[in-house]
């Protein structure tokens, strides 16, 4: 997501403090066709989200969490928005940042 990407990057340089960054990322999520932020994700008051979530089917029968990070998450949502017959819901929560684990957002999510 490119707005997550520049709230990474203005993240680190508002510290009051200089650590260095190591973004594992492949190239290939920036261009992904469903890799794409409006205009109002980059407002003022938005910041970085360390995970993602995405439900599929039906919202009110949600039985199975499925946890990734990257361009895996795309291709796990191409395939479930092509399923037609999904009778208990499904979450693709996407990690975007894995140090510091986001232990208090999964468990929100949970």
């Amino acid at each position: 997501m490119p707005a997550n990407y520049f709230h990474l990057l203005r993240r680190q340089m508002l510290r009051d403090f200089r650590k260095p960054m190591v973004v594992a990322a492949p190239k290939v999520g920036l261009k992904h066709p469903k890799a794409v932020s409006g205009l109002e994700d980059f407002a003022p008051g938005t910041e970085f989200r360390p995970t993602i979530s995405r439900v599929f089917g039906d919202k009110e029968n949600l039985k199975t969490i499925v946890f990734c990070s990257g361009k895996v998450s795309y291709e796990i949502e191409d395939r479930l928005d092509k399923m037609t017959d999904l009778s208990s819901g499904v979450t693709v929560v996407r990690v975007e940042e894995i140090a510091p684990f986001p232990v208090n957002d999964i468990r929100k999510l949970i």
